[in-house]
């Protein structure tokens, strides 16, 4: 009888040698390796080869490579079994799959475990049964030189006899438990290298493989709030128009909207060039047709969906206004004062008592007014230090980037000065009906802000309102990536000789824990590379700018697709007519009431201080809101998508030392001495710059709370399919990424799968 190290295949005939093997299931020869393909949500689907004839593990062994494993509860498997298919006789082998490597036997119809580890904390790329002088060894390696025993057993059965097999199976029904890759039966293959024909022939089939995970995942229907329906005698006052025709009090005209519908309800692209604008020089709408191309990496832009928005007559809507009027009236104050400022103390009093469905924390405090609610936005001071410190860098020169309370941001040899040009304090915009109306019928008013022509650190409202006036959205992740990457080891403020490191070198941040080559000292930290085009700076840099295009599409689905949420500044307009007695409207009467006689009287219409004019939403921003739908916000979703990607590629866990906070004139930055100020990590100060970013927009009164709310979470929901699609092409098999969700749920991603994590 042959010993089983004679049986031999490197599967590179591209088909079944019926002379060594029976196969079972879906499985193929192909690009020199076995194929197997278990059947998706289909429980216990099974696939693979049996050995055609009986050998003798005697004084021998088995090994296999496993090029790659399946998704989630997808096993890859090695046994020597006296039965003939896996549900028969008795074995000893190996089953691995995203949750662990295990070793197994079956003796007397009795399946046991005999030993279990963590995928990534045991070598898994080899499989091998050795057998010497009475005693089963099972061994793995990574390399199939060097092997690691994970356990060794006296022979629990007669070895002479056995048949061979190597499996894919599923325990449970799985919507897409990829394919399982096997290669190099007994046989060391030393040329790693694969020819072009077959490198495309892997790279054509890891295509059809994220594709099919993504067809896999679920679609979403999309509903909108029914406000295009709700109010027949004032049809789409509860949508968005801005640059098309409006009546004389700024409702929108229907057939000007109907001519809108049309084109979105076809998706036909010369409807879109016929949509009857106000006039012919009002401002063009912003890209209606983006949400309606296709991408070849991550979701499709229409297979994630968002709640519908409060609808225009609800209180939360009205709410929500309250919060935004309040963020206009406080736009100039420090958020160093908040805890002292009689206005603050005002806007908490009305948004707990006017307001209590704005959509925010409460009961409403100092700490965490006009703030986000995921995890780490209430912690510190309000403005996240990836948009105030820059990084310590002991070549600079002091003054000059040397400390990272100077603000400046090291790109290498140049710097990023992280001290903006802000809007000029108390200047606020379309707070007379005239101006605003004009700007409805898309009268251009882009450019004709006014400066302050001091730089300065963010320190209030206006100032995170300018600098998301001028971004990209992906400006500040790009800054926080550099932070990241950048920062030596010390004490991450100041330059201390003979403590601070070199920069981009010895890092103060360490990676997130399933990178394969850092974080150092781990047992994913590589011996001989370091991470560079995969799990490295220029990975990191490519993923950041990939997951904001598919994000914003995503997003401009929902805008224009679904829901057509009129912008705040609309809302607002709604409002003065309704006070001013010019129409009607069905809108919650508790924004009518502060305004005219609670919280919010003393900063509006006649007897206003601050805005006698009007009762409407005062805006930072000469043009108002962008001409494109509020919900929901492109800098929320893009925001959700990049901080994802940042903590998906960074330890969340890091503490962020010796934070600041912008001094009141904003010429400095300043120790924050908090109660709290050891509690900040580099994930909560991630989240906040994500929360910053979106809700600065609400500041400016161009985007609603519930915008805020769902829109992070829209990225997101991008971001991870892009990292699960993402994470089945690497080559380095034992990678993962891992990141704590919004809501607060720890996750990780391997190989196709996102897994819950269970934290102590």
């Amino acid at each position: 009888m042959a010993r089983t190290h004679e049986l031999i295949d490197n599967f590179n005939n591209n088909q079944t040698d019926a002379t060594k093997w029976v196969p079972f299931g879906r499985v193929q020869e192909i690009n020199q390796q076995l194929e197997i393909r278990p059947a998706s949500n289909t429980a216990q689907s099974s696939g693979g080869y049996v050995s055609l004839l009986t050998y003798d593990l005697d004084q021998s062994d088995v090994k296999v490579e496993v090029v790659r494993g399946g998704r989630g509860g997808c096993e890859a498997g090695l046994r020597a079994t006296t039965g003939s298919d896996l549900s028969t006789g008795d074995y000893v082998g190996f089953a691995r799959h995203s949750g662990g490597v295990f070793v197994m036997h079956r003796v007397g119809g009795v399946e046991t475990f005999l030993f279990r580890a963590r995928l990534e904390s045991v070598p898994h790329r080899w499989m091998r049964l050795l057998e010497a002088f009475g005693t089963l060894y099972y061994q793995t390696s990574d390399d199939g030189k060097q092997w690691t025993e994970l356990f060794r057993e006296p022979n629990p059965f007669s070895l002479v006899g056995v048949k061979l097999m190597i499996f894919a199976r599923t325990q449970g029904a799985l919507p897409s438990p990829g394919v399982v890759v096997f290669d190099n039966f007994n046989f060391f293959d030393t040329s790693a290298a694969r020819r072009t024909e077959e490198r495309r022939k892997s790279a054509l089939q890891t295509r059809v493989e994220a594709a099919e995970l993504a067809a896999a995942q679920p679609h979403y229907d999309h509903t909108n709030n029914n406000d295009e329906v709700n109010y027949p005698t004032r049809r789409f006052a509860g949508n968005y128009s801005k640059s098309l025709k409006h009546d004389a009090v700024g409702d929108p005209d229907p057939g000007s909207y109907a001519t809108l519908l049309r084109a979105l309800q076809s998706e036909d692209p010369r409807d879109f060039e016929e949509i009857d604008l106000a006039t012919s020089t009002a401002i063009k709408l912003t890209n209606p047709q983006a949400g309606l191309a296709f991408d070849v990496e991550g979701p499709d832009a229409q297979a994630i969906t968002m709640p519908p928005p409060p609808r225009f007559d609800s209180e939360e809507a009205a709410h929500e206004a309250g919060e935004l009027y309040w963020m206009a009236v406080a736009r100039d104050i420090h958020f160093g004062t908040y805890a002292t400022d009689p206005i603050i103390a005002a806007a908490v009093s009305s948004l707990n008592t006017e307001f209590p469905q704005f959509g925010g924390t409460g009961p409403v405090t100092t700490q965490n007014v006009f703030r986000g609610f995921y995890g780490g936005e209430q912690v510190g001071p309000y403005v996240s230090q990836f948009l105030l410190k820059g990084n310590t860098d002991p070549r600079k020169a002091d003054g000059s980037g040397r400390d990272a309370n100077e603000g400046f941001i090291s790109y290498g040899s140049r710097v990023i000065d992280q001290r903006l040009t802000p809007a000029a304090a108390g200047t606020d915009y379309l707070t007379s009906f005239a101006t605003w109306l004009d700007v409805q019928n898309g009268v251009d008013k882009r450019g004709q802000d006014s400066f302050d022509p001091t730089r300065r650190f963010i320190r209030n409202l206006r100032d995170g309102a300018t600098f998301v006036h001028f971004d990209q959205v992906i400006d500040a992740f790009y800054n926080a990536a550099w932070i990241l990457m950048s920062e030596p080891t010390g004490n991450q403020l100041a330059f201390q000789s003979g403590v601070t490191g070199r920069p981009q070198i010895d890092l103060e941040f360490p990676k997130d824990q399933g990178n394969p080559y850092d974080p150092a000292g781990t047992a994913m930290d590589s011996r001989t590379q370091v991470g560079f085009g995969t799990f490295g700076p220029i990975h990191l840099m490519q993923v950041l700018a990939e997951v904001l295009g598919r994000a914003i599409r995503a997003v401009w689905w929902q805008k224009w697709g679904v829901h057509r949420r009129l912008r705040p500044e609309e809302y607002g307009g709604r409002v003065d007519n309704w006070i001013a007695g010019r129409r009607d409207y069905p809108i919650h009467p508790s924004i009518k009431n502060s305004l005219t006689t609670g919280g919010l009287a003393p900063y509006f219409g006649n007897a206003g201080e601050r805005f006698p004019d009007s009762y409407l939403l005062p805006q930072a921003y000469p043009e108002g809101a962008p001409t494109h739908p509020a919900y929901g916000a492109g800098h929320a979703a893009g925001a959700g998508a990049l901080a994802t990607m940042l903590k998906a590629f960074f330890d969340e866990s890091a503490p962020i030392e010796n934070p600041v906070l912008a001094s009141a004139d904003g010429l400095s930055l300043v120790a924050y001495t908090g109660a709290d100020v050891g509690q900040m990590t580099v994930g909560g100060e991630v989240n906040k710059l994500a929360g910053n970013i979106a809700l600065f927009r609400n500041a400016a009164g161009v985007h609603w709370r519930s915008d805020y709310t769902e829109s992070l979470r829209l990225g997101e929901a991008i971001a991870t399919r892009m990292l699960q699609e993402m994470s089945i092409g690497f080559n380095e098999d034992s990678a993962y990424f891992e990141f704590t969700r919004f809501e607060g749920l720890p996750v990780r991603i391997f190989d196709g799968t996102v897994v819950p994590l269970i934290r102590g």
